[in-house]
């Protein structure tokens, strides 16, 4: 948990420094916010280096996914700052016109314009749809205008994938479990793989651009639908959310760059569940990436009317002495469910305040704290050449244009995603069809890419699973596989496009595509995506 802004530090004498020019120029851009620029400046950084960031070679990373809070739903941009997001010349973006696709095999950045970054689901009324308040725009403009007051900072580069109502289980009320990491990855609604294979194209072409991609802070604002869900148990709900967040942390790098949690907080919801939700939380945000922000810190909080109105106190409740268990149960039995507490704009969704201060974590986490982001190493192909197996191998007729051609697992290993005629591998037409390849030894995997035959026959690449083992899985049946904790499975039920990434996040040495139902196993090439060495 941070700890509350030192109110103090805003009247110290400071010298003047190359450092504290540009604590200054940082402070200055603050003051242009919207809001108070009192709030700001007890939150400006206190001793940041100099040069935090190499402006040539350095492009920090801000990633934001969840819910509706994550998208600031009920909560639109002011007047002036929607003005302000068609002028962000120092900060990138990821259009949805161009990135909402599955399979997408690139990313392109381009000007971040608050609107039409979203890669989950924007709301609005026309024509704000999409202009609103919360972590992913606020970090934008503050950015740019630092940058516009003087601070040598270089572009930031946004991520940003929100839908309301969306969680991480399959049985979440109302079929809203877009979030659920085994949805089908060729559903372009299934925002778990949407977001892997996006980050995943944003950080590579970053790097191929010649920068160096450093993760400033990645916001998983999740725990709405979590929150109506009464069936589950916390560890089913802890569980449920690492299966999220360690792949995340794997396909960002695991540079150890802050990984923020949100604590659940609502009368909206089934109270029961949204404690649930709660301790998962809290027991992931123990240890370090994980972070837990806690919204009742945050300042300018006011109660609801039928409450005693306290606008000094940073706490929600005035109940203090009391054990936090007893604080919630006393507020949430006496209260009518539309009190808000003054920390939602109805009982769900976040005030304008919050969604500031969680800005102000983000902030003060960079310049006050230190944590610029580490670098992101760059990918490597560990597949390439490997030794690979496979459950039978098809070869071509005598008759056949050319003839005789065999096509062994090593045609999916070589490098090759051409296909053609000859260059991909193929097994005989059979039940459940396999393709393994040995990389040798245990990597971390961030992800697996399919590439599809493109001469033909391209419909067999389709109903399948991706799996990642530490040891071999020959022999082995789908169903004792996919019963088996060690290894990561990926279920694919449509058919795959030309290229497919599959985000893993699991360590592995052994990786098997297999078909679900009968048929020949054809793949021009399986690309494995582990961290290069060395360092780039």
């Amino acid at each position: 948990m941070f700890r509350r802004p030192d109110f103090r530090a805003a009247s110290r004498r400071a010298v003047r420094t190359p450092a504290t020019r540009l604590i200054t120029s940082l402070v200055v851009a603050l003051a242009l916010l919207a809001g108070s620029a009192a709030a700001f400046l007890v939150l400006a950084p206190a001793d940041p280096p100099s040069k935090p960031y190499d402006l040539a070679k350095d492009a920090p990373v801000l990633i934001v996914l969840g819910q509706s809070n994550a998208e600031g739903w009920t909560v639109p941009l002011t007047d002036a700052d929607r003005a302000k997001c068609q002028s962000l010349d120092n900060v990138k973006g990821l259009s949805r016109a161009d990135h909402r696709t599955v399979g997408a095999t690139a990313a392109t950045w381009s000007r971040y314009t608050c609107a039409g970054n979203n890669l989950g689901l924007e709301h609005g009324t026309e024509p704000k749809v999409g202009y609103n308040h919360h972590v992913a725009s606020v970090t934008a403009l503050r950015w740019q205008r630092a940058v516009e007051a003087g601070a040598k900072l270089p572009d930031l580069n946004v991520i940003h994938i929100a839908w309301g109502s969306q969680g991480v289980l399959e049985t979440e009320v109302g079929g809203n479990n877009r979030w659920w990491p085994d949805r089908d990855p060729t559903d372009i609604e299934s925002l778990f793989p949407l977001a892997m294979n996006t980050i995943g194209n944003g950080l590579r072409a970053l790097q191929e651009d010649g920068k160096r991609p450093r993760i400033i802070g990645i916001h998983w604002n999740q725990w709405e639908a979590e929150a109506k869900n009464a069936g589950t148990t916390v560890d089913g709900l802890k569980q449920a959310f690492l299966k999220v967040l360690n792949p995340l942390r794997t396909i960002t790098g695991d540079t150890g760059a802050p990984i923020f949690l949100y604590r659940p907080r609502s009368v909206g919801y089934d109270k029961a569940a949204t404690l649930r939700t709660k301790q998962a939380l809290e027991e992931i945000a123990v240890d370090p990436p994980y972070k837990l922000l806690d919204t009742r810190d945050a300042t300018a909080l006011t109660f609801s009317a039928d409450h005693t109105t306290s606008q000094a106190g940073a706490y929600l409740y005035t109940l203090r002495s009391s054990t936090e268990q007893q604080i919630e149960d006393t507020a949430w039995d006496a209260a009518p469910p539309q009190n808000n507490f003054g920390i939602f704009t109805d009982t769900k969704h976040y005030t304008t305040d919050v969604h500031t201060w969680l800005a102000d974590q983000q902030w003060k986490t960079v310049f006050a704290d230190g944590k610029h982001g580490a670098p992101v190493r760059a990918t490597s192909n560990a597949a390439l050449s490997k030794s690979a197996t496979q459950s039978s191998t098809y070869t071509t007729p005598a008759t056949a244009t050319p003839p005789a051609v065999a096509h062994p697992a090593g045609l999916a290993a070589d490098g090759d995603r051409s296909a053609g005629t000859t260059s991909f591998s193929a097994t005989s037409s059979e039940p459940q069809p396999w393709w393994q390849v040995d990389l040798g030894a245990t990597k971390q995997i961030r992800s697996v890419e399919l590439f599809d035959r493109t001469d033909g026959d391209a419909e067999r690449l389709a109903n399948l699973y991706v799996m990642v083992s530490p040891t071999d899985l020959t022999g082995r049946t789908v169903t004792g596989i996919e019963a088996d904790p060690t290894v990561r499975t990926v279920r694919v039920t449509g058919t795959v496009p030309t290229k497919l990434t599959l985000p893993v996040g699991a360590d592995g040495r052994y990786v098997r595509v297999q078909l679900a139902g009968t048929g020949s196993l054809t793949l021009a090439e399986v690309q494995v995506n582990v961290p290069a060495t060395p360092d780039r």
